[in-house]
């Protein structure tokens, strides 16, 4: 045998030995295993598959279930990834770009769509793949369960300290002049990444992949991992919005009191009350948004770390799983929103949305073509008064 063809005998060995029946049914089994496998509790993240942590060990899922989720649901995920990257991206680039935009608000909206890209580009993307049928390995699993953690809770402190940041502009006006200030909103969102990697350091530690899949083990058997989603129930969820609609509700209150005193009468205060309004009404929506769409997973979460019962019945199960990765998919959807509500609540953003979609120059604007010749009109005005203005002088002397 020669050396060619003893090298195509070698690839074609190495073919059948990937691709023979026994991988491809092994590789078929691993994916079934990612989505339906025998689950015990604990094994549940915010994003680690479909299959509820209730179900009974050896229930398993049919194949005219999976086939159809293995297909629809990465394409779906990766439609939000897109939209989601593209579309915080371009809010980051707004930001940084055009020094107009850079305020105290506009940094917090920063961050948030910061905590987004993580979301979409370290946690969906990943959870496609698996639901796709990639495996994980030990360092996926730690990793992308920690950022989801980390970013969630980033979320969620950004969206309270906009909060607060309207509370004080609104309700303490005066005092807020000082302490309202750009460099201690950059400190603050430093401050809010820091916090989150630390508070969920615990993900990174106890999370494991077994047998039954991603797992936080903590504890003795692992029953720790229940009181560990609830204190991030509370941190990510609860107590966040507690302190948002206390906010919210003083701020009613103030801006309630001033209109009906009548303190609106002067032009320009009431363009800055309208001002006020529009970007508190923006923040209110995406806090809004992000209670709504993260509400479904956080229940699912808590259910089946403290169910008293495993799912026993396959329909149930079925229709289980399809709602968790609706659930999912809803969180995730929370990510890709932000950017169209800049875009459609305040007008900044929505002027230089349509620069940046239009490919416009950012040195030269429309209103700068038209009023060019007249801009050149006045500087000649100006020079011919002022060499008028030297005449008359040096006539007098």
């Amino acid at each position: 045998m020669t050396d060619s063809q003893a090298f195509v005998t070698d690839i074609a060995t190495t073919m059948v030995e990937v691709y023979g029946p026994t991988n491809l049914t092994s590789l078929f089994d691993s994916t079934s295993s990612y989505i339906s496998g025998p689950c015990t509790e604990g094994n549940s993240s915010l994003g680690d598959g479909v299959t509820p942590s209730g179900m009974t060990p050896g229930l398993q899922f049919p194949d005219s279930f999976l086939n159809p989720i293995r297909i629809v649901m990465p394409i779906i995920m990766a439609i939000i990834s897109i939209i989601g990257l593209v579309g915080n991206g371009t809010v980051l680039c707004i930001i940084f770009k055009y020094r107009e935009m850079q305020n105290i608000t506009n940094y917090f909206i920063a961050n948030l769509a910061l905590t987004d890209v993580a979301m979409l580009g370290i946690c969906a993307i990943p959870t496609a793949a698996g639901l796709a049928g990639m495996k994980m390995e030990e360092g996926l699993c730690k990793g992308v369960n920690y950022m989801q953690f980390v970013a969630v809770q980033a979320t969620c402190c950004t969206l309270t300290a906009m909060s607060i940041d309207r509370y004080l502009l609104i309700v303490h006006a005066v005092k807020s002049r000082k302490t309202r200030t750009t460099t201690r909103a950059i400190i603050v969102n430093v401050a809010v990444w820091i916090a989150s990697f630390i508070v969920h350091s615990p993900v990174a530690i106890f999370y494991q992949l077994t047998d039954q899949g991603c797992e936080l083990n903590i504890g003795k058997d692992g029953n720790g991992a229940k009181y560990y989603y609830l204190g991030a129930f509370l941190s990510m969820y609860v107590i966040p919005l507690m302190i948002i609609l206390m906010c919210y509700a003083k701020i009613l209150i103030i801006v309630w009191r001033k209109t009906s005193a009548g303190t609106e009468s002067a032009q320009a205060h009431e363009r800055s009350i309208r001002q006020k309004r529009k970007i508190t009404r923006m923040v209110f929506i995406v806090v809004l948004l992000f209670a709504v769409c993260w509400a479904p997973i956080h229940c699912i979460l808590l259910w089946e770390q403290f169910k008293t019962e495993d799912i026993t019945n396959l329909s149930t199960a079925m229709a289980f799983a399809c709602l968790r990765l609706f659930a999912l998919c809803l969180a995730y959807a929370n990510s890709l929103t932000n950017p169209f509500i800049y875009a459609f609540t305040t007008a900044s953003f929505k002027k230089h949305f349509k620069k940046v979609l239009s490919c416009s120059t950012p040195t030269e604007s429309k209103e700068q073509k038209t009023m060019g010749p007249t801009s050149t009109y006045k500087k000649i005005g100006k020079y011919v008064n002022e060499y008028s203005s030297v005449n008359t002088c040096d006539t007098k002397v």
